[in-house]
């Protein structure tokens, strides 16, 4: 038997040892004291979610939507709207994400810097709007496609947007849509596929504690491989944004870098999800399929996608607006931080006070998921969009809609993306029609791969094609 001394050293061992791990879990999960009246979701099932992989517009719904459903749009309009109050909060230097995308871009940038990001990307923007270019990759990806039958649509979305992006953008051809295998292609999938460790996005300092130097060499291969494109550009221009950007004598390469690789993830992950998301929908739903292509063949006839047919196609328009309210593809925005102590007001009069420093983050789906704006939400209904003046407003209240952000710091690639997925969505119907398999996954609803990214992606979204003969009417 052991002695007596011995076992009460081991009791206060073992009760030290308790002591320090509440007050470990105390900091790591109670919230400041001058935060404590604020709603909170409780952590630990929300770590929970991230461990077991599940998805983020699940955990969304189910953790986060009782408290959405109190909250007032005008907050959200508010931080976006004061950039002063709420500028963009500084990322940490730990996640390896950072390290990729770099912190020196239209994103990420504030105050002046960012004023002179804004101003070169959005002069670039507007100087071409490729719709021809949209216009031959569709009839690539048709090619690939060849009689249809089955095939694994968000994949084929994701090179298209892949393409698109590289020749429209860095006037680069990936050739992914030919070619499954680019190298460039493949080494980027695999660096975003190592960076989103579960363990390592909740826990960001362990890439300090346990570095994980073979995924920071390739990061730092691929930052490479950008920097080789930039290179190449400045030699060789073109009639695309990156040649736009170039004229302005004022940015680093490190900052034409940095948007480079902004550009590439934005524009490719997100209108990917966005397409299949439309496609999906257009599955489920047969009729409003068939509604986008009588409207598509009355605007257009034969003739190729233009900017200007495309402005009688306002129900092509109202379903793509639907599908990222409905699967937004970006869940959540980067995350502002309170420059000074702050007060929001919600438009029932609720007052929040935030100390300086506080970081708010606003969550897009749950904006556009809570019934207090939008009846019926999880339905895909396009005709909330349809009644429209003849600037093309839609009747409901424009802040609402928030895929691409709201106030100055929106999307600057807002008008490219939503033509890009206009044209390609405009071709899609009157040459294919499209159902789910009928072992599909999909067929309960919508399956959002995971990631830590704050990304609402369909995953192995099989579909069933038929090439329409031309001049085929409706059955």
């Amino acid at each position: 038997m052991p002695p007596l001394a011995s076992i009460l050293q081991d009791h206060w061992v073992l009760l030290l040892s308790a002591a320090f791990a509440a007050f470990v879990c105390n900091r790591l999960f109670t919230p400041p004291a001058e935060l404590a009246h604020l709603p909170r979701v409780p952590v630990l099932p929300l770590l929970w979610s991230y461990f077991t992989g599940e998805v983020e517009d699940k955990r969304i719904k189910r953790l986060l939507m009782p408290f959405a459903e109190r909250g007032e749009a005008q907050i959200a309009r508010d931080i976006s709207a004061d950039i002063t109050t709420w500028p963009k909060e500084e990322p940490p230097d730990d996640l390896l994400l950072w390290r990729l995308v770099g912190k020196t871009n239209v994103i990420l940038s504030n105050g002046s810097n960012w004023q002179r990001h804004s101003r070169v990307v959005k002069s670039a923007l507007q100087r071409n709007l490729p719709i021809k270019d949209f216009v031959t990759l569709a009839h690539r990806l048709f090619r690939v496609m060849k009689d249809g039958g089955k095939l694994r649509w968000d994949d084929l979305a994701m090179r298209f947007t892949l393409d698109a992006v590289g020749s429209t953008t860095f006037g680069w051809d990936f050739n992914s849509i030919e070619d499954t295998s680019t190298p460039f292609v493949t080494e980027y999938s695999h660096v975003m596929d190592s960076i989103a460790n579960p363990l390592y996005i909740v826990f960001p300092k362990l890439e300090t504690l346990l570095p994980r130097k073979t995924i920071i060499t390739k990061i730092d291969a691929l930052i490479a491989k950008f920097t080789s494109i930039l290179d190449e550009k400045k030699e060789n221009k073109g009639n695309d944004m990156l040649t736009y950007m170039l004229e302005d004598p004022e940015m680093s390469d490190t900052e034409f870098r940095d948007n480079m690789v902004v550009f590439f993830i934005a524009g490719h992950d997100t209108t990917a999800g966005a397409m299949s998301s439309l496609v999906y929908y257009f599955a489920k739903h047969p009729e409003l399929q068939a509604r986008a292509r009588a409207e598509v063949r009355a605007a257009l006839g034969d003739a190729e996608p233009t900017i200007d047919n495309m402005r009688a196609t306002p129900f092509v328009q109202a379903c793509i607006r639907e599908a990222l309210r409905v699967n937004t593809p970006i869940v959540y925005m980067v995350p502002r931080a309170s420059a000074r102590p702050a007060e929001l007001v919600s438009a029932l009069g609720k007052r929040y006070v935030l100390p300086a420093h506080t970081s708010v983050i606003l969550n897009i789906c749950a904006m556009h998921y809570n019934p207090s704006y939008w009846p019926n939400p999880a339905s895909f209904d396009p005709d909330r969009f349809m009644n429209k003046n003849d600037k093309e407003v839609a009747s409901v209240d424009a802040s609402l809609w928030m895929p691409f952000a709201l106030g100055p710091r929106q999307c600057p690639a807002r008008n490219f993306a939503l033509y890009e997925m206009r044209t390609l969505l405009c071709m899609l119907v009157r040459e294919w029609e499209w159902a789910l398999p009928a072992d599909s996954a999909h067929a309960g609803g919508l399956q959002n791969g995971f990631s830590p990214f704050a990304l609402s992606l369909p995953k192995d979204m099989d579909v069933v094609f038929r090439r329409r003969d031309k001049g085929e009417g409706e059955a």
